[in-house]
């Protein structure tokens, strides 16, 4: 298991090296800053590409862990997005600096402190790692019986996940979103419609494993209702993210590069596709109807931006599906911040995050921390921006906090990924909310991490022991409901 997940030396190698070219970069001659840039970016990205191909290739299983989300975002993010203020158009640049006018040689240093996270967090994995199978790991998991294999087959969990899940998406959110209804705890019931993701997955694997094609047809037709949610609801995520299940299921059936291929063609097309029409649908309800346009006129919204709306829309030129993937603005911003001695404090409710508000009532808004970072750089307290984990950590406390935040990262989402592939490979299917909520953390490498990374953790402490017991439990409950009757009779 270690060797399927563990980091080669040489990928530490050349991360090292990645972060050694940005290093010297800081010095360069002015004028020379796009090319050290673009150069270092391309080495970056496809060191992170290699790596995730590599795990892959290893063992599909991989797909469900920490580790290889975590490099599918900092590609994402902080590899191509960060070429994007270098080579896209005038217009998608300008609009870029209207948050931060950032300078070349800043983009150095942004990707300075990148390169350097990622390094010290690679290694810390590797370390990690090497010490778990010294003390062998494999004995340790067995002994403890840490992770029970379920008592519930894939399809029946996978079925309870997908009712569950739909009934939310049906009859709690899209009624809120339309209007119908005014739910106070509608947020904490709208986190179980995640529930639905894992059901795709589930109930469509197990369908195509065992050639039954109705688990196939209608759990796509729900993921297609799903995304009709998400169309209403102006969300890209709620859109797209059904879509994404559902293709899993089907590499995870017949797993080929080709697949992976083509599946990242079409994720990838289909958010920059999604992402300037989105963007004008929810600037047009926000200018017309005050955020909450009555359900007959969202279809016009998104036709507008075909017939009127592209052409006269001032930013029709911006490249926004690009800038979208783009974190270079808010990141030297911070890194900015702390270099001219204005230090950020977007870590100041770390001690209070995991306190239940009903508990403390009066617990401020986590999330606040984005919305101060758009007021300090432009004035704008309605929107929320985040620089990322490692620009964030180097904002709150320079080189010292971003090693130390990486090698706490790395501990947690190397013990994670760990976690993951033992619930993959004993089928512990009840489990499999935990993982699907670690792959989800891992993608936030652009967020905040006290309320993206550090919340989450007792949450899912909580959720594995009540899973846990509930596989325990409840089929013996079940299956003493069931035998009553037969008594009686």
């Amino acid at each position: 298991m270690i060797d399927d997940l563990e980091p080669t030396y040489r990928e530490i190698l050349f991360s090292a090296l990645v972060a050694l070219w940005f290093a010297i970069g800081t010095g360069a001659l002015p004028g020379s800053e796009d090319w050290i840039n673009t150069i270092g970016l391309i080495a970056f990205s496809i060191l992170l590409a290699w790596a995730a191909y590599r795990q892959m290739k290893l063992n599909v299983a991989s797909l469900w862990t920490p580790i290889m989300w975590y490099r599918v975002a900092l590609l994402s993010y902080y590899g191509i997005g960060s070429l994007v203020p270098i080579w896209t158009n005038a217009d998608t640049q300008e609009l870029m600096k209207g948050f931060y006018s950032y300078f070349p040689y800043e983009i150095v240093k942004l990707n300075l402190v990148t390169t350097v996270f990622n390094f010290v967090f690679i290694a810390t994995i590797k370390i990690l790692f090497i010490v778990m199978r010294k003390n062998s790991l494999d004995d340790i998991l067995s002994r403890k019986r840490f992770i029970s294999p379920s008592n519930f087959s894939m399809i029946v969990f996978g079925s309870m996940c997908l009712i569950v899940g739909s009934a939310v998406n049906y009859f709690v959110i899209f009624p809120q979103i339309v209007g119908w209804i005014n739910l106070s705890l509608f947020s904490t019931l709208a986190n179980l419609s995640v529930l639905s993701w894992l059901g795709y997955f589930m109930v469509i694997f197990w369908g195509l494993e065992n050639r039954r094609r109705e688990f196939v047809i209608w759990p796509i037709c729900l993921a297609l209702g799903e995304c009709m949610i998400g169309f209403f609801a102006a969300s890209k995520s709620v859109m797209l993210m059904p879509l994404v299940m559902v293709s899993i299921a089907f590499i995870y059936h017949h797993r080929s590069l080709f697949r992976i291929t083509i599946f990242a063609g079409c994720f990838v097309s289909l958010f920059m596709f999604l992402s300037p029409i989105v963007t004008h649908v929810r600037d047009m309800n926000g200018r017309y109807f005050d955020g909450a346009a009555p359900v007959k006129d969202i279809p016009g919204l998104y036709l507008s931006y075909f017939t009127t709306g592209a052409e006269s829309d001032q930013f029709a030129d911006v490249e926004t599906g690009w800038m979208r993937l783009s974190f270079v603005n808010a990141g030297t911003f911070v890194i900015n911040q702390y270099d001219h001695g204005m230090p950020g404090n977007s870590y100041r409710y770390w001690a209070v995050v995991w306190i239940p508000r009903i508990i403390y009532p009066e617990k401020p808004i986590i999330t606040d921390v984005g919305r101060e970072l758009s007021y300090a750089a432009n004035g704008n307290y309605n929107s929320s921006s985040s620089a990322g984990l490692a620009a964030e950590s180097y904002w709150n406390g320079g080189w010292l906090l971003s090693i130390s935040i990486a090698i706490l990262l790395a501990l947690v989402f190397g013990l994670w990924t760990i976690y993951s592939y033992e619930v993959i490979q004993r089928k512990a299917w009840h489990l499999f909310f935990i993982v699907l909520i670690g792959m989800r953390m891992a993608i936030r490498v652009d967020g905040a991490f006290v309320s993206d990374i550090e919340g989450p953790i007792a949450l899912e402490v909580l959720a594995h022991i009540a899973l846990e017991l509930m596989n325990r439990f409840l089929p013996q409950a079940l299956a003493g409901v069931m035998r009553r009757p037969s008594a009686q009779s």
